[in-house]
């Protein structure tokens, strides 16, 4: 028969349940590991593989910091105002198989993504804001498919 790739996983058998308790935030930028970590929630919850559940009856824990965040200034227009800039996010990921006791993943997961400034300021924090979703949707991505398909 065939398979489609993405849909198998390289769980071992004992793990069916996954924790996502809110991640520690440990960056200079305040509260974003809440939206950071409703998106993870959101990744696995969609993926469906794993069931997502309270911590107390977890198999697996899923445990971040998330310690890196920068605005970088990447172009310029001619007047020298900054055109684009790339919001960077880095989060170290402990993924806990709570069945063996043993770590099932450690990672420092980073990203980032670009955006276009405006000359209007609220413009431009609406696309800081965006970006900042897609980076997060993109790490949440990552670490599901880590987690589920080791790759």
């Amino acid at each position: 028969g065939y398979k489609l790739s993405g849909t198998g996983t390289t769980l071992p058998s004992h793990i069916g349940t996954i924790a996502i308790p809110i991640l520690t935030n440990s960056s200079p930028e305040p509260e974003i590991h809440r939206d950071l970590t409703n998106a993870i929630r959101e990744a696995f919850i969609n993926d469906g593989r794993l069931k997502v559940v309270d911590e107390s009856r977890a198999d697996m824990l899923v445990q971040g910091d998330l310690h890196h965040y920068n605005l970088r200034a990447v172009s310029f227009t001619t007047r020298d105002v900054v055109a684009e800039y790339w919001v960077e996010l880095g989060v170290n990921v402990n993924v806990k198989d709570r069945v063996k006791n043993r770590t099932y993943l450690k990672q420092d997961l980073r990203t980032k993504w670009d955006f276009q400034t405006d000359p209007d300021v609220a413009s431009t924090e609406s696309a800081r804001l965006q970006a900042l979703d897609e980076a997060y949707r993109e790490l949440s991505h990552r670490l599901v498919s880590l987690v589920i398909e080791q790759f």
